[in-house]
C-alpha cells in the first residue's frame, strides 16, 4: 500500500511540473541580417554567474531585422535574459577591454548586465522584447 501511495504521489508532482511549464518567445529587434550571423541568447535563473552562466541556451541565425526565438516547457520562475550578436561565428561576445564590439541586449533592456534589473516573472506563456544596442 505505501509503495502504490508513493508512486501515485509521484505521478501527481510529475504532472503539475508538466501542467507548468510555460512558453518563453523573445523577440530580437534591430538584428542585422547576414551569411552566419546568429543570436546567441541564454536564459538564467539566479543571479550568481548572470550573465554567462545560463539555465539554458540557444544560437539561432539572423534572417531578417527581427528575429523571434522560443523556449518551450520553461518551469514558472524568476529569470533574466542575456543576448548577443555573434557576427565572426566564434560564440563569444567580442571585446575591446570591456566594450562590447557586438551587439547585446537584456531582458530590462538595460545597459548592464545587472540581474535585478533585468529579471522578471515567468508564470504562463510570456512574450518579451529585446532590443539590440
Amino acid at each position: 500500500m505505501l509503495k502504490k501511495s508513493i508512486l501515485l504521489s509521484f505521478f501527481v508532482i510529475m504532472g503539475l511540473q508538466i501542467l507548468s511549464a510555460e512558453t518563453l518567445t523573445i523577440q530580437v529587434e534591430n538584428a542585422t541580417p547576414g551569411k552566419g550571423y546568429n543570436i546567441l541568447v541564454g536564459i538564467s535563473n539566479k543571479e550568481e554567474g548572470y550573465p554567462d552562466d545560463s539555465f539554458t541556451w540557444k544560437s539561432v541565425p539572423v534572417t531578417d531585422k527581427t528575429v523571434a526565438i522560443v523556449f518551450a516547457d520553461l518551469p514558472r520562475g524568476t529569470y533574466a535574459v542575456s543576448l548577443y550578436q555573434d557576427t565572426n561565428g566564434n560564440e563569444i561576445l567580442d571585446k575591446t577591454g570591456i566594450i562590447p564590439k557586438e551587439r547585446y541586449g537584456f531582458s530590462g533592456n538595460t545597459m548592464l548586465p545587472n540581474y535585478k534589473k533585468n529579471q522578471f516573472e515567468l508564470n504562463n506563456d510570456t512574450t518579451i522584447t529585446i532590443r539590440l544596442r
